[in-house]
């Protein structure tokens, strides 16, 4: 369903729009998740220790593909809001075009760098050869990955958020199901769950597909039309490239503190990989309300209702607040059952809930990253945003090493809450600046 956001009160539209992303999200931690519970419960601590010791590898080339995808997010919605239905159309068979082209390259990237990005990372001996097996499998699957991730940014520009969610919900529930099956009934073990997780994909990525081309008769194209606009494509690039580099840029700095972390072997390994686990399903409302509220500016930037964009900033930022100190004050309470839901191992839990209560008490810190990164990005003004993830990638690149050096593998958990206090600072300052108009591109006619 698509929805103009240029109407309406903007904490309904706000809210309409993102909820469907927040139950999308919560579903998406569930497909990630199940392969850590699954291993963890029926296979060992030792294969939920080589699924988490790959979790900074393949976010490094999610981060690419959310980044890029992202950069056709703020472009299409811009240009919905202006009413331009045919830039809308000729910026979808361009952002097609260029997903397509970085799924294939970073298919064969991942796959042959699977190995000495796990040998960098310095995991441990025991558990290499499982890990690289489950990161060449996820790896295979980019391409699906680009394909779901396109569409449903496509879908979310133009307001619809409802439709991905429903596209997730199936994907999740497979992913359950053929986890259970690979690994319960075939023994497949860690190679098991990494199928069935890029099948799931797979299968989300060519629904969303058909959905589009059926559905949505203004991105409807003739064969002669399929090719790409050298404008659009460098606009694209221009809000893309930067978000992928910074998203990029943090995930490679978890990788830096994944490196910190296997140094002290596999039972912690495993306690971290549950406690981001926490923290993903802890940041998913705030993480839909920031794509919300990028959603929401970008269609009214592009209707130039400057006094509209502001009051959706303030709202999205209430609500984001709002909801990480009440989710926060949960995961403090249940930090260890939720920690022995993955691991029965009573060293695993104690670690894990360490790292869990450290990073809930700066979770609104994390919340309002969101809804300012993404207002930024909304407006084409990048820069700012990979200078905050520059700050997180500084924080976890440098002083988890040194924080681990002063108070051992505890002192890792307090690198990340600073990067975001100082990312925070960042976006505040910049918007306060008003300089982001400065950066907006698309015309309003």
């Amino acid at each position: 369903m698509v929805r103009d956001m240029t109407t309406g009160k903007p904490l309904k539209v706000i809210t309409a729009f993102a909820v469907p992303m927040f139950v999308g999200n919560i579903f998406q931690q569930i497909y990630n998740m199940v392969d850590s519970v699954v291993v963890g419960n029926f296979v060992g601590a030792d294969a939920l220790a080589a699924v988490g010791s790959c979790a900074g590898a393949f976010n490094l080339v999610l981060a690419l593909i959310v980044g890029l995808t992202g950069g056709t997010s703020v472009v299409i919605a811009q240009y919905f809001g202006a009413q331009n239905h045919e830039m809308v159309k000729k910026t979808f068979i361009s952002a097609v075009i260029v997903n397509g082209v970085a799924g294939v390259v970073l298919t064969f990237a991942g796959v042959i760098l699977a190995r000495p990005l796990l040998i960098i990372l310095g995991t441990p001996g025991d558990i290499i050869e499982e890990a690289y097996i489950y990161l060449v499998i996820m790896f295979l699957g980019t391409l699906a990955n680009c394909m779901y991730n396109g569409m449903s940014a496509v879908l979310r520009a133009l307001g619809d958020s409802v439709i991905p969610l429903i596209i997730l919900v199936i994907a999740s529930l497979l992913n359950v199901a053929l986890d259970l099956l690979f690994v319960m009934a075939f023994g497949l073990g860690v190679a098991g769950v990494a199928i069935a997780t890029v099948l799931s994909q797979l299968i989300s990525a060519v629904v969303c597909v058909v959905y589009v081309f059926r559905r949505l008769p203004m991105l409807r194209f003739q064969k002669n039309e399929f090719h790409a606009q050298r404008d659009i494509v460098k606009e694209i690039v221009r809000i893309g490239f930067p978000a992928a580099l910074s998203s990029s840029g943090v995930s490679i700095s978890v990788m830096f503190m994944q490196r910190a972390i296997n140094a002290y072997g596999s039972t912690v390994i495993a306690a971290y990989t549950i406690a981001n686990r926490g923290e993903q399903i802890g940041m998913c409302l705030s993480y839909s309300i920031g794509i919300a509220v990028g959603t929401f500016c970008g269609q009214n930037i592009g209707a130039r209702d400057f006094e509209r964009v502001k009051s959706g900033l303030q709202t999205g930022y209430f609500i984001s607040l709002g909801y990480t100190v009440a989710v926060g004050a949960v995961l403090l309470l249940l930090a260890e059952p939720m920690a022995g839901f993955f691991n029965p191992d009573p060293e695993v839990i104690y670690i894990s809930a360490q790292c869990i209560r450290v990073t809930t008490i700066f979770a609104p810190v994390l919340g309002l990253v969101f809804v300012f990164q993404n207002f930024l990005r909304s407006a084409g003004d990048v820069t700012p945003t990979v200078w905050m993830s520059i700050m997180e990638i500084a924080a976890r690149s440098f002083l988890a090493f040194l924080f681990s050096w002063l108070w051992g593998y505890p002192g890792i958990w307090w690198a990340t809450p600073v990067g975001w206090m100082g990312s925070l600072l960042i976006g505040y300052v910049r918007y306060r600046t008003g300089k982001w108009k400065r950066k907006l591109k698309v015309n309003a006619v």
